[in-house]
């Protein structure tokens, strides 16, 4: 039962964030967050931050050019943008860190049954990729030139697209055996 209750308060909280209109209220909450990462899990901070980087960063040059040649700026906006999604991040991974979440959905079958589905797959691929990256490092000698890493990420993408498409042909297989889907 106490999971279901932190499993709620996580998604009010979320929603909460996305309410939120004023950028001032996100210098109060953010810290709060990066001080109960700090306490419990300090490395989720430049997790959530570099994982975060790249999104902002397309959203905020894309905001930013085309609301200048509107003559539309808005700085306020900008801030708020970057940080709700900076700290709706950083409460998912504290909330994920320190949570099982698989007692959190233990009160329905299905959603228990495609999370453990999704989390096998999960680390399944984790461990092809560190076989892949392990296997790439230790059969070049030299520094591989751009051309050598190129085919390899290539190969590596190929790879996991056509395990994806297996996989998922497989699942719903799986699934359908076992009553997820009622085809009339």
């Amino acid at each position: 039962m106490i999971y279901r209750i932190i499993l709620l308060v996580y998604l009010m909280s979320i929603v909460f964030f996305t309410t939120i209109q004023d950028y001032k209220i996100f210098f109060l909450i953010f810290p709060v967050l990066i001080l109960i990462s700090i306490i419990t899990k300090p490395k989720l901070i430049k997790k959530a931050i570099f994982s975060v980087l790249p999104f902002n960063l397309v959203i905020s040059v894309s905001y930013s050019a085309v609301s200048i040649i509107k003559n539309q700026f808005y700085i306020d906006y900008l801030i708020l943008i970057n940080l709700r999604v900076l700290s709706i991040t950083l409460l998912t991974f504290l909330f994920f860190s320190n949570f099982n979440i698989f007692k959190m959905f233990n009160f329905s079958r299905s959603l228990t049954f495609i999370l453990v589905l999704s989390y096998s797959q999960i680390n399944i691929f984790k461990k092809y990729y560190e076989d892949f990256r392990l296997a790439f490092k230790s059969r070049t000698i030299a520094p591989p030139s751009k051309k050598d890493i190129y085919n390899f990420i290539s190969s590596v993408l190929l790879y996991f697209a056509n395990k994806s498409i297996n996989g998922s042909k497989e699942i719903t297989q799986a699934m359908k055996s076992r009553g997820f889907f009622i085809d009339q």
